[in-house]
């Protein structure tokens, strides 16, 4: 029988490999929170569609690479070991949690599962995390389903539904809401982190990585990475009426390529006048620029936007 730490991220993996190193660390590293997670396809496909997107986004290589090693592990777990879930409470984290937990769900046998949860970052917690460890009931097994659907569902509706109960996992119905927020808001058509990436500029912050790092004192349970912070400007900065001057040529995916990252985190930049219109309530960025964005499962376009 073999102990199995699944968690996210290199640093939780390697503090947990260091604090228990007869474990197996597998390590979820997808960032379910930016583009497309569409139901109704399989996990090879949407491996594909992930991988793609990741790689297109952010410059990065060998993403599907990494998910087939991730997969391939995961099919090597038996129903005679012992899978422990270490996550974070924050959104980041409980997607993954939802997704692992509809995989497991899906398998003809489940190992022993047992769950715990601590608030960012995870390596602060592990002793505590550790006393804490509880087996994952069949109402959360079920619930991990319900609510990984609900993230991938064409249209919010689901979200909203599963976002607003009570249930037996109750963090990750807290990171459904919180996702909610990044839905284009019916007064400007911005969601919570284009605003607040808006408003630190605007207050001072006058190159991307001040930016980020004023943006993650707004979120109680930080999740979103620089890279994805980047992205974000990325898409304010190229828009056809830009709300974003100074972003290099190529945004974040050519950087990285380039091994450019530190000039673009550094890159002096500045609000447009449509920036300045759209925070004093004067302008709408979707009506300005149109949309084409995925959030889980739903693509939010020119012809179907859902606001919040």
């Amino acid at each position: 029988m073999a102990r199995i730490l699944i968690t996210n991220g290199d640093h939780a993996a390697n503090a947990l490999a260091a604090h228990f190193p007869d474990a197996e660390i597998l390590i979820w590293r997808d960032v379910l929170v930016e583009g497309p997670v569409p139901g109704g396809i399989g996990d090879e496909r949407l491996a594909d569609i992930r991988a793609r997107h990741i790689e297109e986004a952010f410059g990065m290589h060998d993403v599907r690479a990494d998910f087939t090693r991730r997969d391939q592990a995961f099919s090597r777990i038996n129903p005679s070991d012992r899978v422990e879930l270490w996550f974070e409470t924050d959104l980041h984290d409980q997607l993954q949690l939802m997704q692992v937990l509809a995989r497991f769900h899906a398998q003809p046998e489940i190992p022993a599962l047992w769950l715990t949860l601590a608030a960012p970052p995870l390596l602060q917690h592990i002793d505590e995390m550790a006393a804490r460890l509880a087996h994952v009931t069949r109402a959360q097994l079920a619930e991990g389903v319900e609510l990984w659907s609900a993230f991938r569902s064409p249209d919010p509706g689901p979200m909203i539904e599963a976002s607003g109960a009570e249930g037996a996992l109750p963090e990750a119905r807290s990171a459904l809401y919180r996702l909610l927020e990044e839905y284009p808001a019916t007064h400007d058509g911005l969601g919570r982190i284009e605003r607040n990436a808006l408003l630190a500029i605007r207050d001072g912050a006058i190159a991307p990585m001040l930016a980020f790092r004023h943006y993650q004192q707004t979120e109680a349970l930080p999740f979103l990475g620089d890279l994805g912070f980047f992205h974000r400007l990325d898409a304010l900065a190229f828009a056809a009426h830009p709300l974003i001057k100074g972003i290099p040529e190529g945004g974040i995916a050519q950087a990285s390529r380039t091994k450019q990252t530190l000039e673009y985190a550094n890159a002096q930049i500045e609000l447009t006048e449509n920036a300045h219109r759209i925070l004093e309530g004067q302008a709408d960025f979707v009506k300005l620029n149109g949309i084409d964005r995925w959030i889980g499962g739903a693509h939010l376009n020119d012809f179907d936007v859902w606001r919040c």
